[in-house]
């Protein structure tokens, strides 16, 4: 904010970040999920191993808190005043 950046342009930064993370997290983790679920086929009651529905409930609820998590830190980098930050650094 102190080179001249608004702060709705900080929020997006931030958040562009998180989902960066949370995205490469899923690409890890989704296909580490899809074979534990087959070695832990005797787990699931009622369930495929791999069922989309599941998945897609899973990564949406992960995307949800991934994005809850990153608001209050967004908005916190979007309200600090640039003179004070400069004089603290």
């Amino acid at each position: 904010m102190a080179l001249g950046a608004r702060r709705g342009r900080v929020v997006c930064m931030v958040l562009r970040e998180v989902l960066a993370l949370g995205a490469a997290g899923l690409a890890l983790g989704a296909p580490a999920a899809l074979a534990m679920a087959k070695l832990a086929r005797s787990f699931l009651y009622g369930l495929q191993p791999g069922d989309p529905g599941v998945m897609a409930a899973a990564i949406g609820t992960l995307v949800a808190s991934a994005l809850a998590a990153a608001v209050a830190p967004a908005r916190r980098a979007a309200l600090v005043d640039p003179a004070s930050a400069l004089r603290e650094e």
